[in-house]
């Protein structure tokens, strides 16, 4: 597997801030993200008391799924300010301040305690890490044992050269299922945002995006049991991993 060289990670959290105004009424409101989501919290069977961390939480629409399903706590990590900002004020409309605490967390280095959640879920955010692995690692280790794992990704391998024309098309083939639906669902700026949305994942040379399979690879090299992948149904270029803490 090749990585791309070097834009700071800086880059992409600018690029964060920027898009935090508008995430829930373009991402937020497209058929193929609400079936995402669902499909995590339903595989994460969340239930009554457990300890949930939701990695790169963003605005909290996944946050606000799994508090949905069941009486559980949801600790929120993401480095985008802005994005927190405003889950912040969700989270004090809707009166949810004593089942949800938020941080502000980079996703490569996980401050928290070995054996903390019983689950540990992502949606769309953890493509933007440049290393994976390590990560995944962490995510392990703050899980107890018998925990979740739980990754909602686009299907979409964005290794290899820019100059690689294969490489383009068998991207433009997945990023084609995001922008229609998305034109579609939330109309033409939700297009826009998605638009320069992909061109970021075709031009990025600091972090790339990866196939449920070998999302799946690098779970059980991480040394996860149990990796199984589950595609959302009638918007099958989005998925999610599932994987299990020995």
């Amino acid at each position: 597997m090749k990585k791309h060289n070097g834009n700071k990670a800086a880059d992409t959290k600018g690029w964060f801030g920027h898009w935090s105004n508008v995430y829930d009424r373009t991402l937020g409101s497209i058929s193929f993200h609400r079936g995402l989501l669902d499909l995590v919290v339903r595989n994460a069977r969340v239930k009554n008391g457990d300890k949930i961390l939701d990695l790169g939480c963003g605005t909290g629409l996944l946050s606000l799924k799994c508090l949905q399903k069941a009486r559980c706590a949801v600790m929120g990590a993401d480095y985008s300010k802005e994005m927190l900002g405003i889950l912040k004020d969700k989270i004090k409309k809707l009166k949810l301040s004593d089942r949800i605490s938020l941080c502000l967390m980079d996703a490569a280095s996980l401050k928290f305690k070995d054996r903390t959640f019983d689950k540990v879920v992502s949606s769309v955010a953890l493509h933007h890490l440049t290393d994976k692995l390590p990560a995944l690692k962490r995510i392990r280790r703050v899980l107890k044992p018998g925990g979740l794992f739980i990754i909602g990704e686009v299907d979409m391998d964005a290794t290899g050269k820019h100059t690689d024309t294969k490489r383009l098309k068998r991207m433009l083939r997945v990023l084609e299922q995001e922008w229609i639906p998305a034109l579609k669902d939330a109309g033409v700026e939700a297009f826009s945002t998605m638009f320069d949305n992909g061109k970021k994942h075709i031009l990025n040379q600091g972090e790339y995006g990866l196939s449920l399979k070998q999302w799946a690879r690098l779970c059980r090299k991480a040394g996860f049991v149990r990796v199984l992948v589950k595609r959302v149904p009638r918007h099958k270029v989005f998925g999610i991993v599932v994987a299990k803490k020995p």
